[in-house]
């Protein structure tokens, strides 16, 4: 009931943009799906953006046209929700997916965790914040912040391997699950 209120509270004014920050973080499954099929009406009803902030990649496949996945406050990826799950280019991208269990599939293994701990916000390591856990890190990632590059269309990433060097490693993680 508060999600509701602070919702209605959001909408008050008539936005353009309604920003959510975990807006299902301790509910129970039922009513996270009432709460997003709610914010979803409502988008619909009062021609709103949302931005959804979430650590919920089942809530993100489901409700999210455009995903940003960031890691220690920047964006490592961006692009439409099949860039992001079918089409990911970024180490941490291809960490996050293959953490998560996948009904469709026989499990073959325990979920894999990403290595390592995230960096303090305080003391980023130089280069690629990513780079102490990233299993394809370089010298090169260690000094120089990548750049958000576009691939195609609205996709775009933030890392210094090749995108031939991306593909072949996805398609290798992919064969891995």
């Amino acid at each position: 009931m508060r999600q509701r209120a602070m919702i209605a509270m959001a909408l008050s004014l008539n936005p353009d943009l309604l920003i959510a920050d975990e807006p299902t973080t301790a509910l129970d499954v039922t009513v996270q799906a009432q709460i997003l099929d709610l914010i979803d009406r409502l988008r619909e009803e009062f021609n709103a953006s949302i931005v959804i902030i979430t650590h919920d990649l089942g809530v993100v496949a489901e409700h999210c046209d455009h995903l940003q996945v960031m890691y220690a406050g920047k964006i490592a990826e961006t692009g439409t929700s099949d860039d992001i799950y079918y089409r990911p280019h970024h180490p941490y991208a291809w960490g996050l997916l293959g953490s998560i269990t996948r009904l469709d599939e026989e499990e073959k293994e325990r979920l894999r965790p990403i290595k390592g701990l995230p960096p303090s916000l305080i003391f980023v390591p130089p280069g690629c914040s990513f780079n102490p856990r990233c299993p394809y890190a370089f010298d090169r990632c260690k000094v120089d912040v990548p750049e958000l590059l576009p691939i195609d269309g609205q996709h775009a990433v933030a890392c210094h391997l090749s995108l031939a060097d991306k593909e072949r490693i996805f398609a290798e993680e992919v064969a891995a699950r």
